[in-house]
C-alpha cells in the first residue's frame, strides 16, 4: 500500500478525473484515474481484496473526499484520513 501512495504523490501535479469500485474476481480493487495538462491519462489500481479501509489520498488530493465519500456511502470502504468520513454526503440517512 506505501509503495502505491508514493505512485500517487508522483501524481499531484495531475488532475483526480475519479475513482472507481471494482469488483472483481479476485476480490475489491479501487482505481484512481488521473490526467496530466496534454491530456495523457494514467491510472493506478489498488486491490483491496476484502479489506474495508483504503488510506485517504485527500492530503495529496483535496477533491478525492468528495469521491471516496460516495464509495464509503454505496460501498462501505473507509478511507481513514477523509474528513467526510463517518458523515452523510449524497445519500439521507436511513
Amino acid at each position: 500500500m506505501k509503495k502505491i501512495l508514493q505512485e500517487i504523490k508522483k501524481t499531484k501535479s495531475d488532475r483526480l478525473v475519479s475513482i472507481s469500485y471494482v469488483n472483481e474476481d479476485e476480490g475489491v480493487s479501487i482505481y484512481y484515474h488521473f490526467a496530466d495538462k496534454t491530456p495523457k491519462f494514467k491510472e493506478i489500481k489498488i486491490e483491496i481484496g476484502n479489506e474495508k479501509e483504503v488510506e485517504s489520498i485527500t492530503p495529496i488530493h483535496p477533491n478525492a473526499a468528495i469521491l471516496e465519500g460516495e464509495i464509503t456511502e454505496m460501498y462501505g470502504i473507509k478511507f481513514p484520513g477523509n474528513p467526510y468520513s463517518g458523515k452523510r454526503i449524497f445519500l439521507e440517512e436511513k
